[in-house]
């Protein structure tokens, strides 16, 4: 079994596109409130706390991304450069993936976060937004492990491993042989988590790899309407 710290020959096929708009986002400011985003969007607080998984109001913390039920955005090439100033994506690893979310927003990068190591990327999206696997492979977890939540763990050939947390639910079980791109959970908020969002790893002999390294720059057609919001 791995040991996760807290928080084929064949190619795999892209991730269908999904046009220009990419979700909206909000990164909550110094003295904002639900019900003042909320009204800004033209959105309802409990569709808003719906979509990002949020129980308590009073729980929101400045700088938590938050995804807009219904709102979308127009993605440009040039725009998405701009917004991705403060998440690296390169250099290419030579194993490529796929996306597990087809549209989001990358709300955090890997690397030493508030002084602990992040040992993966976290994408936002609203609840229940579906989860794919990364690549094919066979599921080797599918439960609840501190910290993570409802986790998907599958393992994929030359030794790499790829890591689904804070899962809304698991739609597979261990044992089970999965294609790239199949749907294996849903977006959630379980385990440790301050809204909706799916903690993705990527390891190779359990050592923890930087997820953006292996996948495609969101600027890319096959990253589908990926943004980048955020640093580390």
């Amino acid at each position: 079994m791995l040991a996760l710290a807290g928080c084929s020959s064949e190619s795999s096929p892209s991730a269908p596109a999904i046009g220009s708009r990419v979700a909206a986002t909000h990164v909550v400011a110094p003295g904002e409130t639900l019900y003042r985003i909320a009204l800004h969007y033209g959105v309802s607080v409990g569709h808003l706390m719906s979509a990002n998984g949020i129980s308590d109001p009073a729980a929101l913390r400045v700088g938590q991304v938050l995804v807009i039920p219904g709102q979308y955005r127009e993605a440009s090439l040039g725009a998405e450069r701009a917004n991705n100033s403060h998440i690296s994506y390169g250099p290419r690893a030579e194993r490529q993936f796929l996306w597990p979310v087809y549209t989001g927003a990358v709300s955090s990068g890997f690397g030493m976060r508030n002084g602990s190591m992040h040992e993966g990327v976290d994408i936002a999206a609203p609840a229940g937004t579906p989860i794919h696997a990364a690549d094919r492979g066979v599921v080797e977890f599918a439960g609840q492990l501190h910290g993570y939540g409802n986790t998907v763990i599958i393992r994929h050939d030359d030794e790499y491993v790829t890591v689904y947390a804070h899962n809304l639910v698991n739609l597979v079980h261990e044992g089970d042989h999965v294609g790239a791109g199949q749907v294996i959970a849903q977006i959630g908020t379980s385990g440790h988590a301050t809204g909706a969002n799916l903690h993705f790893e990527v390891r190779r002999d359990n050592i923890a790899r930087d997820p953006l390294t292996y996948l495609p720059p969101p600027s890319d057609t096959n990253a589908g309407g990926i943004a980048a919001v955020g640093g580390m």
